[in-house]
């Protein structure tokens, strides 16, 4: 994308972390932004912040689970600005402690999928037939995960929801192009937010994990990865850059070698085996 000047982008779980900081920073270059985010407070919030730096903003209110809340998005970023030139699908949620999929349950399974994976699929199915019509550049922005590329014992919802979204977004990127959309798939390593505790407040209290027994999963690359988290304003910044330039991946911390070079062993290992 040439220049972000005038622009319009919706960005959802926008209220607060990286949502919050991909909105300020992109406010920062001209764009206007829709501020979306299941809670109204914290919209409201960003918001003001976003229109404090010189450019309109609008709040709504969006429980990304539910299509016809993205719809009702979608209906009122249009009816204000005309037109979304950037779509973050960024709202997301996740757990701790970190447990086996022994002690997960379906509500986990369905919560995590319900918005960090359906929260993405609605999010293109309602605004890209409405993107498709308008001329000019446009720019997807789908938030995954390092656990999308190498799935975490512990995390294991998690990393299914956010595997899922990046197969979707590099094969979006490709069918997409010829209609002048960008991809870029987030890849957020350890950043410093309240993805847990938000996600959390958001469940019925008997399933919380505040409310719950488990037996921690000790895995130390979660250790490791936790070590050195990131703000999320340079989150925000590197996806600002990533929508000037066209990138398809952005990864907040550089992914783990030896784990990366034991997985694509196993892979091309498998794929040269003859049949005995």
């Amino acid at each position: 994308m040439k220049t972000l000047q005038g622009k319009t982008a919706v960005i959802t779980g926008a209220g607060s972390g990286i949502g919050r900081a991909i909105a300020l920073t992109l406010a920062e270059a001209g764009t206007r932004i829709v501020v979306s985010d299941i809670v109204a407070e914290a919209a409201a919030a960003v918001a003001s912040e976003v229109r404090e730096r010189g450019v309109e903003a609008l709040s709504v209110v969006t429980n990304v689970a539910d299509h016809a809340s993205v719809e009702a998005l979608a209906e009122a970023a249009y009816d204000k600005f005309g037109a979304v030139d950037i779509l973050c699908n960024n709202a997301g949620v996740s757990w701790r402690p970190f447990r086996t999929i022994l002690e997960a349950n379906m509500a986990d399974w369905q919560f995590l999928f319900g918005v960090n994976l359906w929260g993405v699929i609605h999010g293109l199915d309602v605004f890209l037939p409405r993107m498709r019509q308008q001329s000019g550049e446009k720019h997807i922005v789908n938030t995954a995960s390092i656990s999308a590329l190498v799935p975490l014992a512990g995390h294991l919802p998690y990393s299914a929801s956010k595997a899922a979204v990046a197969s979707i977004s590099e094969a979006a990127a490709e069918e997409l192009a010829p209609e002048g959309f960008c991809v870029t798939i987030l890849c957020p390593g350890f950043v410093k937010t309240n993805i847990t505790q938000n996600g959390d407040a958001l469940r019925p209290a008997d399933e919380r994990s505040t409310m719950r027994t488990f037996t921690p999963y000790e895995n130390p690359l979660l250790k490791t990865l936790a070590m050195n988290p990131m703000e999320p304003d340079d989150v925000g910044r590197m996806v600002r850059q990533a929508i000037l330039d066209g990138t398809l991946y952005v990864h907040t911390q550089p992914l783990p070698p030896a784990i990366v070079e034991r997985r694509i062993t196993t892979l091309f290992g498998a794929a040269t085996r003859g049949i005995a």
